[in-house]
């Protein structure tokens, strides 16, 4: 009897569809560059989730794959739900805002904006309705993943019966710095980060490098936090929190966050918890 897989560490033997959730981050970028040159099997589709408030790098590295991609024959398409600048905060909360009683509201933001919209793309391609049944075949669709060996701990299993993740890269037991070294020596853009400006899982080196490097992001930055302090729309349960924060540590404003001692407190190399399990900061 066949039964669900969920997550696989080989290729599946006869895959009906295979698809790369491409986060224009590094990881997942060296994924569907790998398999454009053939040193990984063929994909059926590289697709991208678009929150439409990506990086500005990101954005640039996108265009750039994107043509590069499509040269080579790759079926690359990018989809959207809309802004998380808009909807993730005005008219229901998504983002897990830090509150001030320590710990951050429920994250839905991942699913909303990346895993939904990518499901519910693969099934059309496929032929299949949305969301209702019938469904595709158990373990048809073999869905890759950019994590690599140094952040195990972001692996999640798919849920969906039909759908197998797989992390090709852990496969190989690539790290992210060899990630770079593989663009690098290829010649090609290495991709920051892949994130939503505001994401509230941004490390305080993260912020510094924003604030330094792209004032503009940073501002925004600083003005959504100020804006959805105290946000009506945020369901805090049982909590008795108030005030709400995009900057994890000690419920500070980002504006007044000691980002520079933070940062020399950090676990160097190391994901915040609460992670995307692969479908954004790859």
């Amino acid at each position: 009897m066949t039964t669900p897989l969920y997550r696989t560490f080989e290729a599946l033997p006869d895959p009906v569809f295979r698809a790369l959730s491409w986060g224009c981050g590094r990881q997942s970028t060296v994924l569907a560059v790998m398999s454009a040159l053939g040193e990984l099997e063929p994909l059926d589709l590289i697709i991208m989730a678009d929150t439409m408030w990506e990086r500005r790098r990101t954005y640039e590295v996108q265009q750039f794959y994107i043509k590069w991609l499509r040269d080579r024959g790759q079926r690359v398409e990018v989809v959207s739900v809309g802004s998380i600048r808009k909807l993730g905060a005005e008219e229901h909360i998504h983002i897990p805002f830090w509150t001030d009683t320590g710990g951050p509201l429920h994250r839905q933001c991942t699913r909303h904006f990346k895993i939904d919209p990518i499901k519910r793309r693969i099934r059309q391609i496929m032929g299949y309705p949305t969301s209702v049944p019938p469904h595709p075949p158990m373990n048809s669709v073999e869905l890759w993943l950019g994590i690599t060996w140094d952040e195990t701990e972001r692996m999640k299993d798919s849920l969906l019966q039909f759908m197998v993740h797989r992390w090709p890269l852990l496969e190989h037991r690539l790290t992210r710095l060899d990630c770079t070294r593989y663009l690098e020596a290829l010649y090609l853009p290495v991709p920051i980060k892949s994130s939503c400006v505001i994401c509230p899982y941004r490390l305080p080196s993260e912020w510094i490098h924003m604030r330094d490097n792209d004032p503009p992001e940073w501002h925004d930055s600083i003005n959504f936090d100020r804006k959805n302090r105290n946000n009506p729309l945020a369901d805090r349960g049982a909590s008795t929190a108030d005030s709400l924060y995009i900057y994890k540590y000690n419920a500070t404003p980002l504006e007044d966050a000691p980002l520079e001692a933070d940062a020399k407190r950090e676990r160097k190399g190391k994901q915040l918890p609460l992670m995307c399990g692969g479908y954004c900061h790859s």
